[in-house]
């Protein structure tokens, strides 16, 4: 009989500590951008990874009285930590001893404009008016993560944004381009509201954390252009009178807006628990002399690239078709990607915030060069077949691989694949999801003009 005893305690406990487990879980941020947890100032409301507490009790008086202690120990040391993280928020949120001059065309107040800009457009699920200094991978998670939202029913309200200080952090200048990380410390409400399953609603009060966004131009750049406080296209002046989607186009003199060729672009958007100060590849000296003949190449740029090709692959993961594969990958990559996805439950994204993108390691075979990206990726996966089935009890962090391989010497002295033109006969697409030219019938993937996506590694 004493093997039965503990079987039936160990079902009774198991219920309490998976609920005491999600009691100590970090939630996941709502507003842009984020993944990780909520700083110590918020507090939160709701469920399904909002931070409340669990109270289950058993028909046992002992069992009753253990989880009551190991709740009581919980928050004892919650409010300590609190505490402690309340007297150190203040000079931990800006590394203010390593800030540095703002570089040419850029400062705070063009920074706080496109902070505040941003959280607008997020919550209105409407980017029309910041596409033109979006940079393609910043742009992707986004409309991504817009996409999951709308399939259930999601929105993410931010109101009471108070920007407390922004301070330059890191400058960097690789080849043709600089790069510019900037430190944003913020508060604000945010609450993400789900009007399909309301289990998965998020508020949070006074949530105050620091951000570092990643900016990029080129070194080339007039300083006197502005995306920022004009609607007007940088090359030719004309009112830009055409929404701006995937691609940031003027319909004037077809000028790429987003190029970083005329201003500071939006690249990347890191939480500070996630922020390594500029790791990666970008100083790498034989990275460098490697690409020597690319004018167009940067460490920074290539993570941008990383980041549009991952978030496209989520995607197809959950509620996209293979179509969205073919015109940056190849033919043995898309059939990697869906096998994987067969093997998969169909599921929506609840979250899905990419973490970091880093380019840590390259080599060469032949003429080819292949780029090794390591991304970090925050996400909670949710079925909807019938009623809710959350598949991640909490909110899971993963790492991923990318590999990008082109040829290292180049004919011309642009990306095409990216920039939404061919590259045989420079004609624009006409559909981003194109695999060839309309005009010429050329094949979009092209390892001797383009990045080509040649390996992915998924789980």
């Amino acid at each position: 009989m004493q093997p039965k005893k503990l079987i039936a305690h160990s079902r009774a406990i198991r219920p309490v500590m998976f609920m005491f487990c999600l009691a100590l879980a970090d939630p996941a941020f709502a507003r842009v951008g984020g993944a990780g947890g909520h700083s110590s100032h918020s507090s939160s409301s709701g469920s399904g990874g909002g931070g409340g507490g669990f109270f289950f009790f058993t028909d046992s008086p002992v069992l009753n009285f253990l989880i009551i202690a190991i709740v009581v120990i919980y928050y004892i040391v919650k409010y300590l930590n609190k505490q402690s993280n309340n007297n150190e928020t203040n000079s931990a949120a800006v590394p203010m001893t390593n800030a540095v001059p703002f570089p040419g065309g850029l400062d705070e107040e063009k920074v706080a404009s496109s902070f505040l800009a941003i959280q607008d457009a997020w919550q209105r699920k409407d980017l029309k008016n910041v596409r033109k200094w979006l940079s393609d991978g910043m742009y992707q998670r986004l409309t991504t993560q817009f996409k999951m939202m709308n399939a259930l029913g999601q929105s993410n309200v931010l109101s009471n944004i108070s920007i407390e200080r922004i301070t330059a952090a890191d400058t960097n200048t690789e080849g043709n381009y600089q790069t510019a990380e900037v430190a944003i410390s913020f508060t604000m409400n945010d609450s993400f509201v789900c009007s399909k399953f309301p289990s998965l609603n998020e508020s949070y009060q006074g949530d105050s954390d620091t951000e570092f966004w990643t900016f990029i131009k080129r070194t080339d750049a007039p300083n006197e252009k502005n995306l920022y406080d004009n609607n007007n296209c940088p090359n030719c002046g004309a009112p830009f009178e055409v929404k701006m989607g995937e691609i940031s186009r003027c319909s004037n003199c077809n000028t790429l807006t987003n190029s970083a060729a005329y201003d500071w672009v939006l690249s990347e958007i890191t939480q500070q628990d996630d922020y390594t100060g500029g790791a990666g590849m970008s100083n790498e000296q034989a990275l460098a002399t490697l690409m020597a003949g690319d004018p167009f190449f940067s460490a920074q740029r290539m993570e941008d690239i990383a980041s549009n090709v991952f978030m496209q692959i989520m995607e197809v993961l959950s509620i996209s078709d293979k179509k969205k594969l073919t015109r940056f990958a190849d033919e043995p990559t898309v059939d990697a990607v869906m096998k994987y996805k067969q093997g998969l439950k169909p599921f929506v994204f609840d979250r899905l915030y990419l973490n970091s993108a880093t380019l840590d390691n390259c080599d060469v075979a032949g003429d080819v060069v292949k780029l090794h990206f390591d991304l970090r990726c925050t996400y909670r996966r949710v079925s909807t077949e019938g009623r809710l089935q959350i598949l991640d009890n909490d909110f899971v962090t993963t790492s991923f691989a990318l590999e990008l391989s082109r040829n290292k010497i180049v004919a011309q002295k642009a990306e095409f694949v990216y920039s939404h033109e061919c590259s045989f006969c420079g004609a624009p697409y006409t559909d981003t999801t194109d695999d060839h030219c309309t005009y010429c019938d050329a094949p979009v993937i092209d390892i001797k003009k383009n990045w080509v996506l040649t390996g992915v590694t998924l789980g």
